[in-house]
């Protein structure tokens, strides 16, 4: 069984909304779907943001699933300037060589360097110390935490990001962090309106993040719809 996992409810969205036959339930805090992708049964995890989170959770999944291989999924931002919202990139430095070779026969995509961030990465000054510092193209935070948990249970392992934000874009990151609790997973409406109301300039930044992820997140289904499609059968 392949196991497509997530960081947050909304970069799955899609994808759950594409299945049929949906079976979903918690274990120790990790929200998962049993389901029909296409012809194929899959388990969708949503792991969390953040190292600690990605990490335990998906070791969670583990303990719990005998998977045949993890993909994981989400937005990340832009580290260079080349690349644009709505871009599906694949990980050359940590998805597992079988795959990309693989995915060599792919359009839609590019491969880049991601690298894992504690914090989001909101300023384009930020982005090139990033970028320089670690030879990289796109932040995230959690893919490399994920990886070195598949790598233990050696199975296939595949790093996709869309971009959500774009070198150039200075993130609202006070908003973000005001309408979303990371810990639960969950949107904070109130409390965002409550910052915004106090901080005005930051809304025009705050909707055009928001608007922007409505594309990523339709490029991202159609590649993950894509892959799904193409990998081997007996996966």
């Amino acid at each position: 069984m392949i196991c497509f996992a997530f960081p947050l409810a909304h970069e799955a969205g899609l994808v759950l909304k594409r299945c049929t036959e949906k079976e979903s339930f918690t274990i120790d805090g990790v929200h998962l779907t049993l389901a029909n992708f296409r012809t194929r049964r899959v388990l969708i995890a949503q792991v969390g943001m953040g190292e600690a989170a990605a990490r335990d959770n998906t070791e969670t999944v583990f303990q719990h699933f005998r998977l045949k291989a993890l993909i994981l999924a989400g937005y990340g931002g832009a580290l260079v300037p080349p690349l644009k919202v709505g871009q599906v990139l694949v990980s050359n430095n940590f998805s597992s060589e079988a795959v990309v070779g693989f995915l060599r026969m792919f359009q839609g995509f590019d491969f880049a360097s991601f690298c894992m961030t504690d914090e989001v990465v909101g300023t384009p000054q930020q982005r090139e110390a990033y970028a320089q510092a670690t030879k990289s193209q796109v932040a995230d935070m959690e893919t490399e935490a994920v990886a070195e948990v598949v790598l233990n249970h050696d199975i296939p392992f595949l790093a996709v990001r869309v971009i959500s934000d774009e070198f150039s874009q200075v993130l609202p990151v006070g908003a973000l962090a005001a309408g979303f609790n990371a810990a639960k997973g969950r949107p904070t409406p109130l409390r965002l309106l409550g910052y915004l109301a106090m901080r005005p300039g930051e809304i025009s930044p705050f909707v055009k993040f928001v608007q922007g992820l409505s594309l990523a997140r339709k490029n991202l289904t159609r590649f993950l719809e894509q892959l799904n499609k193409e990998l081997p059968g007996s996966w």
